[in-house]
């Protein structure tokens, strides 16, 4: 085989080499022994054998078609065609060195976009202002906060971070606990004085209860405990809807008896709009809420900025 004819496909040969993943390190080992001078030296520096670097050797050879080294006792030198794949191989390398430093820059800049999912009512009462906070800290942050209730498919749809409040089914998510929601049984002191007595969790059968209900799920199951007893009643009402802070509202106006985070419920209690009821029993049942995260290990730095965040100040905002 003439040298011509090896240096006119040779540049077809490298795009080939190029684009296979397991071939990029064959091209930055052969940029390294250049560098070294020996395959003995490359073989210290990456913490090989000089066999196996030597075999690595002769398979990009071969997979080039031609000699790519001269060797004797005391040093190496580059063929004809070694010098033309060394340009290449030196490319490879720099290529891989700023694509390291685009990864280390992204993530340990704490900037761009960050797209979040959240239910609506904790959204409003308490994401919203947590991320006030958030960018106040973080300016070069661009939050897109989508409120929805519904479980988001959170790789198709590019979300970054989901505040979710349940219990999670199994998945490849990454979960991050951040508190425990805490239920009240509440109603409005109008709706009690002319509502049949309650005194206890069975009196609600004869009640107007509003609960929670989407296209999955019904809410209208309440759990209570006393004296270590148990107490579950399945109860019903003329009104129910899928937003927990309209339910909050409908029970203002009177519509019924209302199970719901006590978080939820802001100042309608000191202000008298509403009063706890059965106060002997606790309610039980109250739902953990999660920061998940499609993947970790190579988390951007703004992701995992508000991660931590949410982490440290989401016990609070939800007590």
């Amino acid at each position: 085989m003439n040298c011509d004819y090896i240096v006119s496909n040779f540049e077809t040969k490298i795009e080939y080499v190029a684009m296979k993943g397991d071939k990029l390190d064959g091209l930055v080992l052969f940029s390294i022994i250049n560098k070294q001078g020996s395959l003995s030296s490359a073989a210290q520096l990456l913490g090989l054998s000089r066999s196996t670097v030597s075999k690595q050797l002769a398979a990009l050879e071969q997979r080039v078609g031609a000699r790519l080294l001269k060797r004797t006792t005391r040093k190496i030198m580059l063929t004809e065609v070694g010098h033309q794949v060394l340009k290449e191989a030196l490319k490879v390398e720099q290529a891989m060195q700023a694509i390291d430093h685009i990864s280390e820059d992204y993530q340990l800049e704490i900037a761009g976009p960050l797209k979040i999912s959240c239910s609506s009512a904790q959204g409003r009462k308490h994401l919203i202002p947590l991320v006030a906070k958030f960018l106040h800290r973080y300016p070069r942050i661009k939050i897109n906060l989508q409120l929805e209730d519904r479980f988001v498919d959170m790789l198709s749809e590019n979300i970054d971070v989901s505040i979710r409040i349940g219990f999670l089914p199994d998945s490849s998510l990454i979960a991050r606990k951040l508190g425990d929601l805490t239920w009240t049984l509440c109603a409005s002191p109008r709706y009690l004085e002319q509502a049949p007595s309650l005194e206890k969790p069975l009196d609600l059968l004869n009640h107007n209860c509003i609960y929670y209900q989407n296209a999955k799920t019904k809410m209208n199951t309440w759990t209570f405990v006393r004296d270590g007893n148990e107490e579950t009643v399945d109860v019903d009402g003329s009104f129910s809807l899928n937003d927990a802070s309209a339910l909050v509202s409908a029970a203002t106006q009177h519509m019924g008896v209302l199970l719901i985070d006590k978080s939820l419920l802001g100042d309608t209690v000191s202000r008298g709009l509403l009063q706890p009821v059965l106060t002997d029993y606790k309610p039980i049942g109250g739902l953990p809420i999660y920061a998940i995260y499609p993947e970790k290990e190579y988390m951007p730095a703004k992701t995992k900025a508000f991660i931590d965040f949410l982490v440290a100040e989401m016990p609070e905002a939800i007590a």
